[in-house]
């Protein structure tokens, strides 16, 4: 039987967690071991109730399902990440791995931050012959920032150069805080110092691209550095001169280490090296990086360009953009799946709480911590081959995909929210492509919205159901208006004779109906109207239409079933079910019905007018029968 390991980490460190996600899944493969990753895309400052959505995949599993977990805590965003395994590790005592971040029970595997920008800030003192230096980095209280904060320090006292606090800047390591960054400190000092020291590569092309914007040349100007070796710090101009990484095989050897924790061996915080690459940034024209085929990792290449991913989204919302049901929804998507499943991988699930197909004011029926226990399996393949709709407990849904599987695989488990409510979560089972250029937030952002224009169309539907039911309906009685019976009742007959059945066609009117209202007002008329009405739909068969036709005239249509029905009967039964609830309601006015009834005949050619005018009559003579009774009461 398979052990089972899983990973988590943001999403939003594509290149890094792609990386060790493959060094981690490749190893896990070799020892029969399936590996579930949890990839969130939280971010720090966002809407507190999207980040809980985002948050929620986390909460996703139960950990002790797992013989280990690895963690890759130096991309998560929010403090309530590092508090929930802390806390899940302490309680749980599960073998743990944390990477590029030192957690409180989990072993720890890190770069050697410090050794790497050490290097990095001494070519660029030494060779590059900076003497003023500005450092951008990332978030101040992020460990791997202090660790490269403390290696600039120590290079720039030993050269004797002074690096005050104005000239070190924190940031969020995104492409937008390095050119904010950069623009600010210019609009406040006027000038640029000899290099720019940026905490990683994408705050480095940040700054780059600004300061081109802003007329000046790097390295001309000035010389810019990253950190992490990106690829895409590699294809840019200039090309990044930055520190690297071997993240596949630190990937590798978090496995590894996961397994001795397993077995119960002991383990000791493993430190990797990193190594400075310069680069034309910093004023070393080289054509290429070397060992650049090392650096970019096994797995990396044949990656889905930007067009071939718009036009898999594109086809994905033209298959869902008109569904409103599950079946349809289901349907749908398992066919495009079948056909199209570059991104997702040939084994693939989309799970939805079973409540996504139900819309209810501000969505109070969807989750927004956690997930309902039970899910709906929707849209999903295996093997490249649809799956049929399915609900199961939401733990055997997330393992369904590997338990029907005999080889060991690579399952990521991304969450799918909208209108800041949780909708479910997705299984994805590709070769990790889709984690280049942030797909994997592009893929979950798309599915996200295209279900959230499903919810408009379950919306509109049941909206229009309503609306079509008002038109149709008499308020005051509940029962069916005359648009109704003519709508609905009429064709209904009308087809149930088409097809060789016999039906029957009442009219029940009041007696006295302008009495009750003359003598105990009108509210007590109203009482009649909907006693009646409550008489006639509940004391009739279900799939009989009932409808207010006038005033105070009923019209009951309906399927007859046996061939000769009694029909004074129906009328009869009607008639003591009223003087019982007249009885129990305490209904101080006397209150009966006349019913004209007509027996439709499937071999007849009657128009349904002159039936309605043979049960008029019909009720006619029983009116008169009816009102000489009442007054001889009286």
């Amino acid at each position: 039987m398979k052990k089972k390991i899983a990973v988590f980490a943001s999403g939003w460190g594509d290149e890094y967690f792609r990386e060790v996600v493959y060094g981690v899944s490749e190893a896990a493969k070799k020892e029969n071991v399936d590996t579930f990753a949890f990839v969130n895309f939280s971010i720090r400052g966002l809407d507190a109730l999207l980040n809980e959505g985002e948050f929620n995949i986390f909460t996703l599993p139960n950990l002790e399902d797992f013989a280990g977990v690895i963690l890759l805590a130096n991309s998560f965003n929010l403090e309530k990440e590092v508090e929930y395994f802390t806390e899940e590790l302490r309680e749980l005592k599960l073998p743990a791995v944390c990477v590029e971040y030192e957690l409180e029970n989990a072993v720890s595997l890190v770069s050697d931050n410090y050794a790497g920008m050490y290097d990095l800030v001494k070519y660029v003192v030494e060779e590059c012959g900076a003497k003023e230096i500005i450092y951008i980095g990332g978030p101040k209280e992020h460990l791997e920032n202090a660790d490269r904060l403390r290696a600039l320090n120590d290079v720039a006292e030993k050269n004797h150069i002074s690096v005050p606090d104005t000239h070190i800047l924190y940031g969020d390591w995104s492409k937008q805080s390095g050119m904010t960054l950069i623009k600010d400190w210019l609009e406040a000092h006027g000038k640029l110092p000899d290099a720019l020291l940026c905490a990683n590569d994408t705050m480095a092309m940040g700054v780059c691209e600004q300061l081109e914007v802003l007329g000046y040349q790097v390295p001309g100007d000035v010389f810019v550095t990253g950190f992490d070796c990106l690829r895409a710090g590699q294809d840019f101009h200039p090309t990044i001169a930055s520190v690297c990484h071997e993240w596949e095989r630190m990937g590798e050897a978090a496995f590894e280490m996961l397994m001795r924790r397993i077995r119960g061996e002991e383990q000791k915080k493993v430190v990797f090296p990193t190594r400075f690459i310069p680069a034309a940034s910093c004023g070393c024209f080289i054509e290429e990086y070397p060992d650049k085929d090392m650096r970019l990792g096994r797995n990396r290449g044949n990656e889905i360009d930007g067009l071939a991913a718009d036009s898999h989204f594109r086809h994905i919302y033209l298959a869902v953009r008109k569904t409103e049901t599950a079946e349809d929804l289901s349907e749908c998507l398992s066919e495009f799946f079948a056909s199209e499943h570059k991104m997702e991988g040939e084994d693939f699930m989309l799970c939805l709480d079973p409540e996504f197909f139900r819309v209810e004011e501000d969505d109070l029926n969807l989750y927004v911590q956690g997930y309902n226990d039970k899910m709906e399996i929707i849209g999903s393949i295996m093997d490249g081959k649809p799956l049929e709709r399915t609900v199961m407990k939401r733990n055997d849904a997330l393992f369904w995909l590997a338990r029907k599987k005999k080889e060991p695989g690579l399952y990521i488990c991304v969450p799918i929210l909208g209108d800041l409510r949780t909708y479910g979560f997705a299984v994805l089972t590709g070769d990790l492509r889709i984690a280049c250029e942030n797909q994997f937030y592009i893929w979950t952002r798309h599915t996200s919205q295209y279900l959230e224009q499903v919810r408009r169309n379950i919306t509109i539907r049941d909206l229009t159901r309503k609306l079509t039911q008002l038109s149709v309906t008499d308020v005051l009685t509940g029962v069916y208006n005359r648009a109704g019976c003519e709508q609905i009742a009429f064709p209904m007959l009308e087809e149930w004779r088409s097809r060789g059945g016999n039906g029957i066609i009442m009219l029940a009117d009041i007696d006295k109906m302008k009495d009750i209202n003359d003598k105990y007002g009108h509210s007590s008329g109203d009482l009649a109207l909907r006693t009646v009405a409550s008489i006639l739909k509940s004391g009739l068969p279900d799939d009989w239409i009932v409808s207010r036709y006038g005033g105070d005239e009923f019209f009951v249509g309906g399927r007859l079933q046996e061939q000769e029905p009694d029909m004074q009967k129906i009328r009869t039964s009607l008639e003591c079910r009223l003087a019982k609830e007249v009885e129990k309601r305490e209904i101080v006015f006397p209150l009966s019905i006349s019913i004209g009834i007509a027996r439709m005949n499937a071999t007849d050619t009657v128009a349904i007018e002159q039936y309605l005018k043979m049960a008029d009559e019909d009720m006619y003579e029983i009116k008169q029968a009816h009102h000489k009774k009442i007054e001889d009461a009286c």
